[in-house]
């Protein structure tokens, strides 16, 4: 089975959308995970997202877009999650990424992190995430 791993900072807001996306528009029986590379740094290990008040706007933009990830759980990247993967997607910037990910082949995509999320924030790093997974489903079908 095929499986993309979608990484950013504190799997909190791009890699989660993210994993959302691709589950629900892959049909080839691809699937993905979501981690973070700064999760445990920030003791964000274990946090579900309907606990962070902080992201009530996030989580409500993806029910409605029928996506619910309330209930998703942060969680940090290690060595052995990126074993036996098909594609990993990297959006954690520069400065987050751990030299020893750097060992592992990824694609980079640089997808902001806004400090404040506002509907039309939320929207365009939406839409931007949807346009670069629909593209990677065609790639990954086609590999």
């Amino acid at each position: 089975m095929k499986k993309v791993i979608f990484i950013c900072r504190g799997n909190m807001f791009r890699s989660q959308i993210a994993e959302a996306i691709y589950n629900r528009l892959a049909i080839d029986g691809s699937v993905s995970e979501s981690y973070g590379t700064n999760v445990s740094a920030r003791n964000g290990e274990g946090t579900v997202l309907s606990s962070c008040s902080v992201l009530d706007l996030e989580l409500e933009f993806m029910k409605n877009k029928g996506m619910d990830i309330s209930n998703n759980i942060c969680k940090q990247i290690t060595p052995e999650l990126l074993k036996d993967n098909s594609k990993i997607i990297m959006m954690s910037e520069p400065e987050f990424i751990p030299e020893w990910i750097k060992s592992y082949p990824y694609e980079y995509w640089e997808i902001p992190n806004p400090e404040v999320h506002t509907p039309e924030i939320l929207e365009n790093v939406y839409n931007l995430l949807y346009k670069k997974i629909t593209e990677q489903l065609i790639n990954i079908k086609n590999d």
